[in-house]
């Protein structure tokens, strides 16, 4: 009974994806407040299901959070388009 208790809390549940795309629309709408939240919630499944990943596939899913957030933030807006570019 414990080992089944265990792993139930182990499991990815509805309200952490819930959680991650609630995030992932405010960020699109322009709220880049949310983002460390998107990124903790996101990094809190990933740590989820780590036992169950492969050391590459661990490392490519950080990846595609990390670029997915990025390209997140440049298509919700520019935010930023007064800020100088570096050449």
């Amino acid at each position: 009974m414990e080992q089944s208790q265990n792993t139930s809390t182990q499991l990815v549940q509805p309200k952490d994806f819930a959680r991650t795309v609630e995030s992932i629309v405010h960020v699109y709408q322009g709220n880049h407040d949310v983002l460390p939240d998107l990124l903790a919630d996101a990094g809190r499944m990933l740590l989820k299901v780590r036992q169950k990943m492969t050391p590459v596939q661990l490392v490519l899913s950080v990846a595609a959070v990390a670029i997915g957030a990025i390209v997140l933030v440049s298509y919700s807006g520019n935010q930023f388009s007064d800020a100088e570019e570096v050449k």
